[in-house]
């Protein structure tokens, strides 16, 4: 009779763990509500019309996408979701933006975390979903403008892609994915210690790793990105041969930069007017 009873007893307690991670389960999952305009870079201007795509990194998959109509788009977004959002415009570099609504299991103390987006109010509506207003930036492509990547570092003498070095090349990779249309040169550049002859074979063996690294790892084609070795001939301060410098000094001098240089209109360069590319796909 006693076992009856405590089988009876931990039947009773099974089941009531069932019914309560039932009611969990049931439980609504918490929402935002993201408002999302788009402004040029350099004027502010609104962008009416940016299309945006909104990708679930959390599920690997492309969640929604919407036009920038009316001063923005909304897109509905999860809690413990991690997302990207992509803006895409003609004449303008597209741009990544992130909303990561799942950065409390790392930080209990955030609600949710935000890169790459401005966030300019945020209001919980009636029906308990959080309301977020931002924005994002878009800048127009011109011929020579360039950018830094940060962090490509190399062993001393030596021109082997390191581990670190790669994870920023990864994301040079998703850029150039990003604009497909686009042609680039990566420079490669020295501080002026060493000869000048040392410094430009070295900096171009550097910008030649960093390229095939780009078109072998990241499959970028070939038309697309070229090296070049600058050595020590662009520095960015005073740091010239025999000037004494401090070591962050001469490190300024020493960066991996990306040039655009060209545009492509179904694999085929075209003239551009203006120094502004005449965009073109959603991709």
């Amino acid at each position: 009779m006693k076992n009856i009873v405590l089988l009876f007893i931990f039947l009773f307690l099974l089941n009531s763990e069932d019914i309560i991670a039932q009611v969990k389960t049931a439980e609504p999952i918490k929402k935002y509500q993201l408002q999302i305009k788009a402004y040029d870079y350099d004027t502010r201007d609104d962008l009416e019309g940016t299309y945006i795509k909104l990708y679930n990194l959390t599920k690997k998959k492309l969640a929604d996408s919407a036009v920038v109509m009316n001063g923005y788009a909304t897109f509905m977004l999860e809690k413990g979701n991690d997302y990207d959002l992509l803006g895409q415009r003609t004449r303008y570099m597209s741009k990544r933006g992130n909303f990561n609504a799942a950065c409390y299991l790392q930080d209990p103390k955030k609600v949710f975390c935000v890169s790459g987006i401005s966030i300019e109010n945020v209001s919980k509506q009636p029906n308990g979903v959080d309301l977020v207003e931002g924005a994002i930036t878009l800048k127009k492509i011109k011929i020579d403008d360039s950018f830094k990547i940060e962090n490509i570092r190399y062993d001393l003498n030596k021109w082997d892609i390191r581990p670190d070095a790669a994870k920023e090349l990864d994301n040079l990779v998703q850029i150039l994915r990003d604009n497909p249309n686009i042609v680039v040169e990566l420079g490669s550049h020295t501080d002026s210690r060493a000869s000048d002859d040392y410094n430009l074979t070295l900096s171009q063996k550097r910008a030649e790793a960093a390229v095939k690294y780009i078109i072998e790892k990241g499959r970028i084609p070939s038309n697309r990105i070229s090296a070049k070795g600058y050595g020590e001939t662009k520095l960015l301060n005073k740091c010239d041969d025999g000037v004494a410098c401090t070591e962050l000094e001469h490190a300024m001098n020493r960066r991996t930069e990306i040039r655009i240089t060209g545009y492509l209109v179904d694999g085929v360069p075209v003239d551009l007017k203006g120094g502004s590319a005449v965009s073109g796909d959603r991709n």
